[in-house]
Parts: structure tokens; sequence; C-alpha cells
């Protein structure tokens, strides 16, 4: 366990340094982060200035939709893509052979050594918008928290495993960056309540590509609507991802023909 967290703040002290030798990129960013989050807000504005809810969603409810939204998406450039990404470069360049010579998992190095720190403000804006629909639609409280805190953990679980069973596909298939984009673009979708599509599109985007979980499902707790159905369920398929994943990626591990051979 100290090796695992001796080598995570190695990661983070090398990703420190790497970022402010390019500090304009935290300008570029938090220009970035102004601009999506003016669009969003501009976006949600324009929907509730021709309408009075969205899916049963009032507009305090709907913010606090989108700020679990961008969370979820920065977490995503903050981690899994910097990481998970470059799966299939190492692959082309047999990099990943040393990856596997090292004293470390292979899955804990592929997932955790690289970070984007210029997302951290865009997280933190996320957040603002949860802790604002919180505020705004009974207050916060301890529960609330806990839950919404508890539901974040599991989006955030849910997409990590997702993005690495697409990314276990390089093992076999060097170019899967379209089922990323895919993935990126089906979960935009997540910007609304899943309440708000027909019902067929509904069943679609909560069992069988699990959206509702990622988005919705936090952002209910937040704003004291959480089934408790829909919550198990969200810790449930949480777990099953993740081991599903392990277990795919030991399986590909040992299926995986070295490139200098």
């Amino acid at each position: 366990m100290r090796r695992y967290l001796a080598t995570t703040r190695a990661f983070l002290i090398n990703a420190i340094q790497l970022e402010l030798a390019y500090r304009f990129n935290a300008l570029a960013r938090l220009t970035n982060t102004a601009m999506y989050l003016l669009a969003g807000l501009v976006v949600v504005a324009t929907v509730f200035s021709h309408a009075g809810s969205v899916g049963g969603w009032s507009m305090p409810e709907t913010l606090g939709v989108f700020g679990v939204f961008m969370t979820i998406q920065q977490l995503v450039d903050c981690a899994i893509a910097p990481n998970l990404g470059r799966l299939s470069e190492y692959m082309r360049t047999g990099n990943f052979d040393y990856i596997l010579l090292r004293p470390i998992d292979s899955q804990f190095h592929v997932s955790l050594r690289n970070f984007d720190l210029w997302c951290l403000p865009g997280l933190a804006v996320g957040l603002t918008l949860i802790g604002y629909a919180m505020q705004a639609t009974g207050g916060i409280t301890l529960t609330r928290l806990g839950l919404t805190l508890a539901m974040l953990l599991a989006a955030a679980a849910i997409v990590y495993a997702l993005w690495l069973i697409l990314k276990t596909m390089a093992f076999w298939f060097i170019q899967v960056d379209n089922l990323t984009v895919l993935f990126i673009t089906i979960l935009n979708i997540g910007r609304f309540p899943i309440t708000a599509f027909p019902p067929a599109f509904r069943l679609l985007f909560t069992f069988v590509i699990p959206i509702a979980f990622v988005t919705t499902v936090p952002a209910a707790a937040a704003v004291g609507r959480l089934d408790w159905t829909m919550g198990l369920t969200a810790v449930a398929m949480a777990g099953v991802l993740l081991v599903a994943s392990r277990a795919f990626w030991l399986w590909a591990i040992r299926n995986y023909m070295s490139a200098s051979s």
C-alpha cells in the first residue's frame, strides 16, 4: 500500500512540474472553462425561457444536473483521458512492455500516470453548481452531501470502468479512439435530466448506456429527489462494471503478445 501511495505522490509531483513548465496552458484552460460554463448556462436559460420545467425538473435542479455533468467531464479530462487515452500509443511504441516490468500493477500505472491539473478550476465550477442546486432546493445538509458524494463516486467509477473496457480493446485493435469519441458524444446527453427524453430513450440511457446513473442520479441526490432503488442500482452497477473491467484487463494481459516477440 505504501508503495502505491508513494507512486501516486510521485506521479502528482511530476504532473505539477510538467504543467508549470507550460503556464500559458493555465490561461487557455481557464478561458475554455469559462466559455464552456457560459455556453451551458445560456442553453439552460434558453430552454427555461420557453418552458417552466425540463422533464419535471426546475431550473435550479437542472443546473444541478449540468453541474454533475461538468464535474464528471472534468474528472475525465483531468485523469481518465490523459491516462487511458495513451494505451494505444503504449501498444504501438512497445512502451507497454516496460510498464509490465515495473513493480506495480499495470492497470494502476496506466490509470494514474498522468494528470491534467488545469482541469481543477472546471471541477470546482461543477461542484459549485451542485452546491447552488442543493441550496436552492432545500438547503445543504449532511445527508444530501453524503448521498451526493456516494452517487458521484459511483458515477465516476462507471465512467472509468466503461472507458477502461473500451481502451482495453487496444490489445487487439490499435485504433479504438473512435469508440471513446462516440462515448464522449453520448455522455453529452447527460447535460439534462433523463426524464426529459421519451420513454424508449430513457430505458436506453439508463439500462443499456448508463447515462442516467452518471448525471441524473447524482443530481437527484443533491436536490432531494433520489429514488433509493436507482441509488442502490447505481452503486451495484459501479461495482459490477469495476469488477468486469478488471477481469477484462487481466484477461487481456494474459493474452498480450509482447511488441518484441
